[in-house]
């Protein structure tokens, strides 16, 4: 029995009844659902980059009368709340004219855990600004629980992109400057993949440093030696303060404030890191480093030119999210939180001990959006957008790796979806009744695993390096010289809109060329080239109703910005290889 009824409209097309709690509702106009579906259509802006998310699609006539607006280059999810209606719709031919259409994704009826690992597939990374979200008629009204579920799973998800994104940009430079300082501790670490599954089904700890730590930190010292403790850099004081020496430290930011976690710290225990790390971190950390595959793109070099295989770790907008995939690959069961918070107690940032233990937040500042969530124990809790982000990354990481137990025993903060919530003096009594000998099982696994090159390995490392800064070079002479001739057409434009430009064009066509067959010398400049790549997607479209002198002066500033951009990225980058390749002659001496 079917919870919907389909009818002839006035104009002889199927119209389609939902039936809810004895009431009827239409879902397309029981008159005139076609002439409805185009009226809807025809009202829909969008351009070449739009991503259209479409709330309701029912028989879909109002699909089929979108289709008329988009290009190839757009995508489009239709979202159907109703299982019952997309299978009986999908297999009695309602949406045979789109449903096989490029760039098209269906959404229906899924769980909120799914919805957001869904989206973060469905939307590209760089282009959710372009997202045009719009409802079908009753929809809202007639499916409103999903409705609310879906929209915040929507908003949720984008913001994740933003902060991510943003923080990308943001730390761009910074992250190549590190990675060429980093260079010579690459062959003093350890792959992070000789410690995988090294702790199977041994319990970790994943300390983080929200205000709620103060309240079950001293019982750390308890299960030191009865399971795994996992200590991010910004908790890493609060625990030495209270002599508390966790198995491995955690770090990636690539910031200088992130040493102030670590300044003074004497300590023995391993720091997993990233090749974006803050480069005095590893100078003068004293313990064993090991080296992972997180953030940073470069570690792919020493997988093509050395065969050096780290291993790879997720990395989320944080290190407490990057923190809980490396007690999942060291074999862990249960995984336990503890001062996760993901909120703000008593308006207190972090825990007491660490850096910014005397931090407060201005609740009804401007400067921040505060918003509220579901709590462990209270009922609200007060977060923000990027600590929200945080929160979907841990649920959506969660959701993806069900065959294992995880408890959140912050007592505050808010709540993550998929966890179970317990004391941790009760995830003690239930989990960490003996002891094990994990001193022992890293000490091996650092002996095992040490990073061994050959006098070979070493020379063609050398030989990519000084072929890289040879290319680069020549580059960077074309970009010069294609710079120049970019802003000579802008100013010929300026003069004259039909200018015969036709012999600078041909010179930057082969210039292009070059510039593809150099590719793989990219690599080194990449992250600076986000920014120049980011500037030109989203500073340069075309503006409605375009004249033929605004669109040529447009890909003239625009062809102008990147060879511009490129050349900058690599007038950056060259003082930093030089200095890498001092660096591997030091090495092999």
């Amino acid at each position: 029995m079917y919870s919907f009824k389909i009818l002839k409209a006035k104009d002889g097309n199927d119209t389609l009844v939902y039936m809810n709690e004895r009431k009827r509702y239409f879902l397309h106009s029981s008159y005139y659902p076609d002439k409805e579906a185009k009226e809807w259509a025809d009202a829909i802006q969008i351009n070449d980059e739009s991503i259209l998310i479409i709330y309701g699609v029912g028989l879909g006539y109002h699909i089929n009368y979108l289709l008329n607006k988009l290009t190839i280059n757009n995508r489009l999810i239709l979202v159907e709340p109703s299982n019952e209606i997309f299978q009986f719709a999908l297999n009695n031919g309602y949406y045979d004219k789109f449903k096989n259409r490029q760039n098209l994704y269906f959404i229906s009826e899924e769980s909120e855990e799914k919805l957001n690992v869904i989206l973060q597939a469905y939307i590209p990374w760089d282009n959710f600004e372009n997202v045009v979200y719009k409802e079908f008629k009753q929809y809202p009204n007639v499916f409103n629980k999903y409705y609310e579920i879906f929209n915040k799973c929507l908003i949720e998800t984008i913001n994740s992109m933003r902060i991510n994104r943003n923080t990308a940009l943001y730390f761009a430079e910074q992250w190549q400057s590190n990675f060429m300082e980093n260079l010579e501790f690459v062959f003093r670490s350890v792959p992070v993949k000789s410690f995988f599954d090294v702790f199977k089904k041994i319990p970790a700890v994943i300390v983080s440093a929200g205000p709620s730590l103060d309240k079950n930190i001293e019982q750390l010292k308890e299960v030191k030696g009865k399971c795994v403790i996992i200590c991010v850099g910004t908790a890493l004081k609060a625990l030495l303060q209270k002599n508390i020496e966790p198995d491995f430290v955690v770090s990636i930011d690539g910031g200088e404030k992130n040493f102030e976690h670590f300044d003074g710290c004497k300590i023995n225990s391993p720091l997993v890191y990233d090749l974006t790390l803050y480069p005095k971190i590893l100078k003068e950390y004293e313990g064993p480093l090991i080296i992972a595959e997180i953030a940073s793109i470069y570690t792919k070099l020493f997988k093509d030119k050395l065969s050096l295989d780290f291993g790879k770790l997720s990395a989320g907008p944080s290190v407490a999210n990057l923190s809980l995939d490396f007690a999942y690959m060291l074999g862990c069961n249960p995984i336990i939180f503890i001062g996760q918070d993901l909120a703000y107690l008593d308006n207190r940032t972090h825990a007491s001990g660490t850096t910014y233990e005397k931090d407060r937040i201005k609740e009804n500042s401007d400067e921040k959006e505060y918003i509220y969530v579901y709590g462990n124990y209270e009922e609200k809790v007060l977060t923000d957008r990027v600590l929200l982000s945080f929160k979907t990354w841990f649920e959506n990481y969660i959701y993806g790796h069900q065959d294992r137990i995880y408890i959140n025993a912050t007592e505050g903060g808010a709540l993550i979806k998929g966890t179970k919530i317990m004391r941790f003096k009760d995830v003690v009594e239930l989990f960490m009744k003996r002891k094990i000998n994990i001193k022992e099982e890293i000490s091996s696994a650092l002996k095992i695993g040490k990073i061994r090159l050959d006098q070979r390995q070493i020379n063609d490392f050398k030989e990519e390096f000084e072929n890289a800064i040879k290319k680069l070079e020549k580059i960077k002479n074309d970009c010069m010289r294609g710079a120049k001739l970019s802003k000579k057409m802008y100013n010929e434009y300026q003069k004259d809109v039909n200018a015969d430009v036709s012999h600078i064009t041909s010179i930057l066509d082969k210039i292009d060329k070059r510039l593809k067959n150099s590719k793989d010398s990219f690599v080194y400049i990449s992250s600076i080239l986000n920014i120049v790549t980011t500037k030109i997607l989203k500073g340069f479209k075309p503006e409605t109703n375009e004249t033929e002198r605004q669109k040529k002066l447009r890909i003239a500033m625009m062809s102008y910005t990147l060879y511009q951009g490129i050349y900058d990225a690599i007038e950056k980058s060259l003082e930093g290889l030089k200095k890498a390749l001092k660096t591997i002659d030091e090495i092999k001496q």
